[in-house]
């Protein structure tokens, strides 16, 4: 299922480590530069000193001696403005490199908790959020539910379509549950064909109303078209919470799971419904 979809992921995931390689070259220290350019304003200015009063001692020109003050005083300030610059230059470009780094490491923090496939949260994220929103839940005496749900006879899909459709399908079937939930919900692609949410503050109707609107959702939205035919997914629900689900993460997935499989071997397809024997449901444009 994930062959097609991985690899064109994989691209994108290799050229920011890529940048995230070449930021990690220190910028140029410009420190030494620094440190010259005022050196050789100090000398410059020494040997202009010196040059001066030989000149007024062998020659006593006092012009001699006002032009050569004013050129190594010149120089002095010049070297002194040149250090002055490269050390802001040095600053800036330090923060600018930090800068970039803190995203890129953002960048790929993020990358580490997402399917390759649907860019939704993936299983770890899934349920170290679950952890924490359940102890959250205890603490506070707060609603908590979660949605956990898998395709019907997505290898038949595989078969009759192809993997590639089946990974569009997986995909559209992610962007549908986004539109679905809230934007403080976490959706989650749990492996192969199971999904599932957290819903933070939502009790047992929220969450029962989130699982109607997908359905409702799913029935009349294409999540692959090919050809002036379309695919219509159907899938099975899990609902749980807490505290009304359990009052642990084993005991809230549980329930939810046996909910989802409840659900599945009582679930009843009609003929409109079933039209072969791969289980999916397609209908023509037109």
């Amino acid at each position: 299922m994930e062959g097609n979809g991985g690899e064109a992921a994989a691209a994108p995931a290799g050229g920011i480590a890529r940048r995230v390689d070449a930021d990690k070259r220190p910028p140029q220290d410009l420190s030494h530069l620094r440190w010259l350019l005022r050196i050789a304003g100090i000398v410059c200015s020494g040997g202009g000193a010196a040059a001066v009063i030989a000149g007024d001692i062998a020659l006593s020109r006092p012009v001699f001696y006002v032009l050569t003050g004013a050129v190594f005083l010149a120089l002095f300030v010049l070297t002194t403005i040149l250090a002055s610059l490269s050390r802001t230059a040095h600053v800036d470009v330090e923060r600018r490199y930090r800068a970039r780094l803190f995203i890129r490491n953002l960048e790929l923090q993020d990358m580490a908790m997402r399917d390759d496939l649907t860019q939704l949260f993936n299983r770890r994220y899934f349920f170290e959020r679950l952890r924490r929103e359940v102890d959250r839940a205890h603490s506070l005496q707060s609603p908590l539910s979660i949605l956990i749900f898998d395709v019907d006879h997505l290898k038949s899909v595989n078969d009759t379509y192809g993997h590639k459709a089946g990974d569009v399908a997986l995909a559209n079937l992610a962007k549908l549950v986004i539109k679905c939930v809230r934007t403080s919900d976490i959706p989650a692609r749990l492996g192969g064909d199971e999904y599932g949410v957290i819903m933070p503050e939502t009790d047992k109707d929220g969450a029962f109303s989130v699982a109607k609107r997908l359905q409702r959702a799913l029935e009349v939205t294409p999540m692959y078209e090919e050809n002036g035919a379309s695919l219509l997914l159907s899938v099975c629900l899990g609902v749980s919470g807490f505290p009304w689900g359990g009052d642990s993460v084993d005991e809230v997935v549980q329930w939810a799971d046996t909910h989802m499989y409840a659900a599945k071997t009582s679930k009843k397809r009609d003929a409109d419904h079933v039209p072969s024997a791969s289980g999916e449901r397609s209908h023509k444009k037109g």
